[in-house]
């Protein structure tokens, strides 16, 4: 059972108790409702849980109190009073174990923000300037997923990378920080481009999630060892693309708003624009 049920079976006992009017043992509502605590604590947290065992302790259920007419005067006083301060107890519990419960969902909930809404602010495109109609497509590609031109950097393409008059060196560190979210475009031309490698050591280092995306005829086998491949894929894997942009959605907590025949349209005339470059 989740939290939310829980504080909803809680909040149900104290809405209960509102039409308890009698409280003791004679009283029907008051039995109903009392067996309903025993149950919804079992329920929550578990036979043989503290709380349960407080409420077997409270005055509920000791034997001397059975409000008899037979009783004398102060002694049934007594008894009401014991009663209804152990009444006045597990009200008291009951709220104890909803704010419990709203401070765990509250933190699950701020755990849950951090996991699905990161701090990664840019993609970073590592690349060979010889696949740089790859990357214009690619870059195509996430804007139509949902980011925009500011969210993107790679170097070969106007208006993404670096302006005139820029330091190339100092305006790619610039750009790699741990909020980064680098695509490797891994190709032949990218292995043997010194360059490329280095970039590759560096963003590795400083950035926070990584994607290879493998140009054909360039396979898996040929980095195997090298970097892992776990979230990798081939520039023109229809499957692999939808995880893709689930990716990117969730790393930039873009809410999606493509319909799956619009996106899957969209994905269709990307690998087709890519494996025309391919020929």
């Amino acid at each position: 059972m989740d939290n939310q049920n829980k504080l909803k079976l809680l909040n149900k006992l104290i809405e209960k108790s509102d039409t308890v009017k009698e409280k003791h043992h004679n009283n029907p509502e008051f039995k109903s409702w009392k067996n309903l605590v025993e149950r919804t604590l079992i329920s929550i947290y578990g036979n043989g849980s503290i709380q349960i065992g407080h409420f077997y302790n409270l005055k509920f259920f000791s034997s001397r109190i059975s409000f008899d007419n037979r009783q004398d005067y102060e002694k049934k006083i007594a008894d009401k009073n014991a009663f209804d301060a152990s009444f006045k107890i597990l009200m008291t519990a009951i709220h104890e174990y909803i704010e419990e419960l709203k401070e765990s969902i509250n933190t699950s909930e701020e755990n849950l923000e951090k996991q699905t809404t990161s701090d990664v602010s840019k993609v970073f495109i590592s690349h060979s300037t010889k696949d740089s109609q790859f990357v214009t497509e690619i870059v195509d590609l996430l804007e139509t997923i949902g980011l925009d031109s500011t969210q993107i950097f790679c170097t070969s393409v106007d208006g993404y990378g670096i302006t005139i008059g820029d330091d190339f060196l100092n305006a790619i560190k610039s750009e790699l920080s741990d909020n980064s979210l680098v695509f490797f475009i891994l190709s032949d031309q990218f292995m043997n481009s010194p360059v490329c490698l280095c970039e590759m050591g560096a963003t590795w280092v400083l950035s926070k999630e990584h994607i290879p995306i493998l140009i054909p005829p360039f396979d898996y086998d040929d980095i195997k060892g090298v970097i892992p491949l776990t979230q990798g894929l081939k520039i023109n894997e229809s499957l692999k693309l939808n995880l893709l942009k689930e990716k990117v959605e969730q790393l930039f907590g873009i809410p999606s708003k493509l319909s799956q025949t619009t996106w899957e349209r969209k994905r269709d005339r990307f690998i087709t624009n890519i494996e025309s470059l391919l020929l």
